[in-house]
């Protein structure tokens, strides 16, 4: 909880202005010059507490919020920070119960174990099947101090930088001739995870806390197509069950070295809703995945090469059969310019369809049954 300016490392901050727009000229003998419209900061080549301090000084008055502040936003640049709040006015204000705060970091790992594993996967219930890759990523994960207000736990996973730039936010427009071919790198995988926990949360509030009745079968399938699993809806249970607690509260910060998923940022969901939420836990355990063709992910190419055509390809970075994959989906010129715009926002999409598969070649779904954004809640008809 202390205010003590942690100083960054050299290249996160080089990290941290490239991704917010700067730009850097040739290089000097000490420094290189970063411009971003009128602003202007000279970097150093070598680290030095100095000179580094000096540079965050400038920046943070360029960007007018204050030191500390800018100094973590640099620090976290390549991480996802996931702050986890405990919620209760007349208890939590600078201490919690030993016990609550030992129940909410198990928990809370419980959680994102789960997601780490359906984020490769969807399944209903994990039952000690826990992928391997998705718990290495849960190991590099580290927790930062706790935050002053309720009991705020930051977690933060690390991001890796794509390899390659992301090409300039494609553009529709109706009277182009020239063919269209779009291409970006795919989601990183511990971006992924970190999504499927934040739409999770998202899934289980609005399908079933905010309803405020036992979900459908319908439903069960929804949360399960969203990562949800019996385990992450435990974990959840054990925290909302805690007498200490009247409110469990989930914010997600970004790491900006990776385009921003649209998945909505916050999430709180009350502890009256325990009850619904050990329910789902129970149906979890016993639902069967249903037989459908469903997959999801982000958007991260478009085909259109004949301005006649009446439809338009996008490719969708996702998980087959618990490995990394990308799927073309064959789509009415209508859904492919709401595709531009759902990729556009950051959002993820759900696709129901039949994969047809050549050699060599990508998976593609000629005539999805179903394709919208995962924060869309529409249950098929």
């Amino acid at each position: 909880m202390s205010d003590t300016v942690v100083l960054p490392a050299l290249t996160d901050l080089i990290s941290y202005l490239r991704a917010y727009g700067w730009r850097s000229s040739s290089p000097g003998p000490g420094g290189t010059l970063w411009v971003n419209g009128d602003a202007r900061i000279g970097v150093p080549h070598e680290p030095d507490d100095v000179l580094l301090g000096s540079v965050l000084e400038r920046l943070a008055r360029t960007e007018q919020r204050d030191l500390k502040a800018t100094a973590d936003a640099v620090r976290h640049v390549r991480f996802d920070v996931t702050h986890l709040r405990a919620v209760n006015d007349y208890r939590i204000v600078d201490k919690i119960p030993l016990e609550t705060a030992t129940k909410l970091i198990s928990s809370a790992r419980m959680m994102l174990r789960a997601t780490a594993t359906t984020a490769r996967r969807e399944r209903a219930q994990i039952a000690g099947s826990y992928s391997r890759i998705g718990d290495d990523v849960i190991r590099e994960a580290f927790m930062g101090h706790t935050e002053r207000g309720s009991f705020i736990i930051p977690v933060l996973v690390p991001i890796r930088e794509p390899d390659q730039e992301a090409p300039t936010q494609p553009t529709l427009y109706d009277d182009r001739e020239d063919p269209v071919l779009h291409k970006e790198p795919p989601e990183p995988f511990e971006r992924r995870v970190m999504r499927t926990f934040a739409q999770s949360m998202q899934a289980v509030r609005d399908l079933v806390v905010t309803p405020g009745r036992q979900p459908s079968t319908d439903h069960i399938h929804e949360l399960v197509y969203r990562g949800v699993s019996r385990e992450f809806c435990a974990g959840l249970a054990n925290v909302l069950d805690e007498s200490a607690i009247s409110e469990f509260e989930s914010t997600v910060e970004w790491a900006p070295v990776v385009p921003a998923p649209g998945t909505i940022r916050q999430v709180s969901i009350s502890a009256e809703a325990v009850d619904l939420v050990r329910y789902v836990a129970d149906r979890l355990r016993q639902q069967k995945a249903p037989s459908r063709q469903i997959f999801s992910g982000t958007i991260v190419g478009f085909r259109h090469e004949n301005h006649d055509d009446p439809y338009g390809e996008i490719a969708v970075s996702t998980m087959r059969r618990g490995r990394p994959s990308e799927v073309r989906v064959r789509l009415p010129i209508d859904t492919y310019r709401e595709a531009w715009e759902w990729h556009n926002a950051g959002r993820a999409v759900l696709v129901e369809g039949l994969i047809r598969r050549s050699p060599g070649k990508p998976g593609i779904v000629d005539n999805p049954s179903r394709i919208r954004p995962l924060d869309e809640f529409m249950l098929p008809s």
